[in-house]
């Protein structure tokens, strides 16, 4: 939950600098608009069954005091929700740098599910990246793996 909070005022505070960045007006920081990458076929059976099944189908990117925050959002309207765990794999395609983040999550419905990754622009460099998705999804009886899924973002 402090997770969720903390990207949360730090993406308001990126939006809110970079509409003033586009007023005019004189910021202390740069920040980039968020922008939205397609990934391919990330799709698997929700553990509720009965549940829309699990989709990211986009990678939302942006970056804030030196760090990239990638998003990946996914939908459930089952009551109860349950736990998702995705791991990106990254590859940035001019520099070679390669890498792997974690995230772990609930979806609480009537919400989006949302898996947030910070990542220091130093480590995985700007330009085009190449992101694998894979999840594996749980409730209170047992765990079910997704395909696993792809595309490319950019960090800027």
């Amino acid at each position: 939950m402090v997770r969720t909070k903390t990207f949360t005022r730090l993406a308001a505070a990126a939006l809110s600098i970079a509409a003033a960045a586009g007023l005019g007006l004189a910021g202390t920081g740069q920040a980039a608009a968020a922008r939205e990458f397609p990934v391919s076929n990330c799709i698997g059976p929700s553990p509720n069954i009965v549940d829309l099944p699990f989709m990211v189908r986009r990678a939302i990117v942006s970056t804030y005091g030196g760090d990239a925050y990638i998003a990946a959002d996914f939908p459930s309207y089952f009551p109860g929700g349950y736990q998702s765990s995705l791991r990106m794999d990254w590859h940035n395609l001019s520099t070679g740098k390669r890498g792997f983040k974690v995230s772990n999550t609930k979806v609480n419905p009537p919400y989006q599910g949302v898996h947030y990754f910070v990542i220091p622009v130093k480590t995985i460099g700007k330009g085009r990246v190449a992101v694998t998705f894979g999840a594996t999804n749980r409730n209170a009886l047992w765990s079910v793996p997704s395909t696993s899924c792809s595309g490319t973002i950019v960090i800027p």
